[in-house]
């Protein structure tokens, strides 16, 4: 491995005109943003096959690399990825938006006019740009406004090229949307599955099953996501003790607070929030 493959596994963001090399498995813990400038490509994902052309957005959700890729001569295009552990951390708002959680998974394409194209391309210069201002006084602020500007734009795109999948998808896709409603409003205080089964009337494998279904990730997996979020959140932006930021979030003790903050991070709340302001 040369040293740019080692620095790429370093950061949260990067960025590639190489398809071939973003699509890879080597970067299956990063959500894919790619554009198509022109060519086509084609590929496999969840057993299904697709084609991109010029003037489309492929989005993929971390975990599920794609398979069977191939570009035709002359292909071109680029690519954002971000790590799920950036996502993790700062997920904007409207990442919870329940199409994007439930619909990206089986429906990557965006069949995009040039005009939504070149917005992506400014909105994707200017995460760059900000990314490597790494001696700005506010990095972390104008960092995360420029990611969370391209996010919304993104949406925007997509339910204008998606806005039919949207009354789709049957019961699997109703309860998965039902379920993220749910944690959007609980989850700072109910972080188990059984709770959220019980709300929606079905048992807790079904609620997980049809999760997977949707998504690719189980109900856990989605609780803790969103917890660690709102945590990280107050981790960063207040001047709480963590005993009182553990309290408010329903965990029984301390130390079970700080087992989940060390399970999802590596790291112990301390060090986490003292790492997240030396980065901001």
């Amino acid at each position: 491995m040369d040293r740019q493959e080692v620095d790429i596994f370093e950061d949260d963001i990067l960025y590639t005109e190489d398809i071939l090399l973003a699509c890879s498995k080597q970067f299956r813990n990063y959500f894919l943003h790619l554009f198509i400038k022109q060519g086509s490509l084609t590929f496999r994902l969840n057993d299904k096959s697709y084609r991109a052309s010029a003037n489309y957005g492929i989005i993929l959700i971390e975990g599920k690399p794609i398979e069977d890729i191939q570009t035709a001569p002359n292909t071109k295009g680029f690519a954002l990825l971000i790590s799920n552990r950036y996502l993790m951390q700062h997920m904007p708002k409207i990442s919870y938006n329940v199409k994007g959680l439930t619909y990206y998974y089986d429906h990557p394409l965006m069949a995009m006019n040039r005009m939504e194209m070149k917005q992506c391309r400014r909105d994707v210069e200017e995460i760059m740009q900000r990314w490597n201002q790494r001696q700005h006084l506010y990095h972390f602020e104008i960092l995360k406004r420029a990611v969370d500007i391209f996010t919304y734009d993104l949406f925007d795109i997509y339910a204008r090229c998606n806005g039919e999948q949207g009354t789709q998808g049957g019961q699997t896709t109703t309860v998965t949307q039902q379920f993220i409603h749910l944690l959007d409003e609980n989850v700072e205080k109910e972080r188990r599955v059984e709770y959220y089964a019980d709300r929606l009337c079905v048992t807790p494998k079904y609620l997980s099953r049809v999760c997977q279904q949707a998504t690719g990730h189980n109900a856990s997996y989605w609780i803790s996501r969103f917890a660690l979020a709102r945590i990280s959140e107050a981790l960063l932006n207040s001047d709480q003790s963590l005993t009182d930021i553990s309290t408010s979030f329903n965990f029984p003790s301390l130390p079970h607070f700080t087992r989940f903050i060390k399970s999802h991070t590596g790291m112990t709340p301390s060090e986490f929030r003292m790492k997240k302001r030396k980065d901001a």
